[in-house]
């Protein structure tokens, strides 16, 4: 066997110096990093839905999709903290038969002094101007036009009489999650009374919508589904042995959701066991839950292209706090986390910080308490630890003739052996040391097995020691009396 020249004809008989260029050593690309936002459309709005599309800015979605959408509220959320990164949209229609939430506000009383009246939607503040004399029809009227003249705003607005009626502009019991207050200290005569948000029913069907997504692989998939029937299409979506994270396909992905819920709430929520979803209590928190999904996705999404490694902690984000009775103090957080909830902290200023963002994945097949997959930066670091070394793998190896162990193969020639493509798995995790990713080279090296199985099949085992997390310092002050 000779030297292998790609291209080169064996049979030329012209004199002269013939060089091909074979770049099968030289690959040092890394897999794509994008993440998908998943949420629903206005009916009636041009962009298409049920289709994922590359976000081109966020007045193009505000365009496609409509102006306080969900999902164009997502993408003006995750842009605040992830200007660049690559970042594509499945818009979604409402689901047949589901009906919008609503609130009313009721107004009463006469204003005795001109004023402003602040009426927050969610984290949105509408500053209403009221002129003394104004009667509980003038104002509720007052409202509802200065409400409708609000960009960005995910309600429509109707006064009858003393009577606002705010809608939410998408269908849907995500939209119950929504929140009004009125703050009058402005205006004295006028007393609101806001009622909560409620009437949303029937999300998408995302069993259906989900496995239509074809073949691009997402690094963060953010959405606003948390009921139990969103939680398991996610979860079968990307099962490990026959979903998005199996081996024969390859495509990976992390949910992250939000979902309004007291403590005593949360404890008795039906999470779903799964590996790839991380969920957020946002407590009482006035910003809408689809938006802290945005945020926190955004931060996992710039952290995991520095590191995929290092710790998603600390990391502000722009939410309103909830309340001080809705905080959540430290042992209810340590709760929180055994149950598969991940949590935040709040600082004296309000500053909301991600504490830690863990999977809800907390039992294995037998019931049993189980961490492996517990923590969402080990996921990310593993999804990127595979795909680097299956690049590299299909570029070292790829078009090979397999030999035994053994056999002499001349310089040049596509051809390997067990032994050889061991040496180069070897030689990748060592580089993914050196990233940080992994640890304990001698280790993988030791335990490796690949074998040829025959009928050109490799089956290797390769044991990962995924780099760690350091969470706590733990100590005992002791010390000594002075003299």
């Amino acid at each position: 066997m000779t030297v292998s020249i790609p291209g080169y004809d064996s049979t030329n008989r012209v004199p002269g110096f013939y060089f091909a260029l074979d770049n099968s050593r030289a690959n040092t690309a890394a897999a794509s990093r994008r993440v998908l936002i998943i949420g629903q459309r206005i009916t009636g709005t041009p962009g298409a839905s049920g289709q994922a599309v590359q976000a081109t800015g966020i007045s193009s979605a505000v365009s496609q999709y409509g102006d306080g959408s969900q999902i164009a509220m997502m993408l003006a959320a995750y842009r605040q903290l992830d200007p660049a990164g690559e970042v594509w949209l499945l818009p979604l229609d409402d689901a047949a038969g589901s009906t919008p939430a609503s609130a009313q506000i009721a107004i009463s009383g006469q204003a005795a002094t001109s004023g402003v009246l602040s009426v927050m939607v969610n984290d949105m503040t509408i500053s209403v101007p009221v002129q003394v004399g104004d009667n509980a029809a003038t104002v509720a009227t007052s409202i509802a036009t200065r409400l409708g003249q609000t960009a960005g705003l995910p309600v429509t607005s109707k006064a009858d009489g003393a009577t606002v009626t705010l809608t939410a502009r998408n269908s849907g019991a995500v939209d119950n999650q929504h929140v009004a207050v009125i703050g009058t200290s402005g205006v004295s005569g006028v007393t609101c009374q806001v009622g909560a948000f409620s009437g949303g029913n029937q999300n998408p069907q995302l069993a259906s919508i989900l496995p239509s997504l074809g073949g691009r692989s997402y690094d963060l998939i953010m959405h606003p589904y948390a009921d139990a029937a969103s939680l398991a299409a996610f979860r079968d979506w990307t099962d490990n042995t026959s979903g998005r994270w199996s081996p024969m396909i390859q495509l990976y992905g992390q949910g992250i959701t939000a979902v309004k819920l007291g403590y005593g709430q949360a404890t008795a929520y039906p999470l779903k066991n799964d590996p790839h979803q991380t969920v957020i209590p946002t407590s009482d928190s006035p910003s809408h839950p689809a938006l802290w999904a945005a945020w926190i996705g955004a931060r996992a999404a710039v952290s995991m292209r520095d590191n995929p490694a290092l710790p998603i902690s600390g990391l502000t984000i722009p939410a309103l706090p909830p309340s001080s009775a809705g905080e959540f103090d430290r042992q209810q957080r340590n709760s929180l986390l055994h149950d598969g909830f991940s949590t935040y902290t709040v600082s004296d200023d309000g500053t909301v910080s991600i504490e830690r963002l863990i999977t809800t994945y907390t039992t294995n097949s037998y019931g049993l308490p189980d961490n492996s997959y517990l923590d969402l930066e080990r996921l990310l670091t593993a999804q990127v630890c595979l795909e680097d070394m299956r690049i590299f793998l299909s570029t070292q190896c790829g078009r090979s003739i397999l030999l035994q162990n053994g056999s002499r193969i001349p310089a040049g020639a596509r051809a390997v052996t067990p032994n050889m493509i061991a040496a180069a798995i070897k030689g990748r995790y060592r580089t993914q040391c050196d990233n940080l990713w992994c640890q304990d080279p001698d280790g993988f090296a030791a335990e490796l097995v690949v074998e040829n199985q025959g009928e050109g099949v490799v089956k290797a085992l390769l044991p990962y020691r995924f780099a760690d997390q350091l969470w706590v310092i733990a100590g005992n002050a002791q010390f000594l009396a002075a003299s």
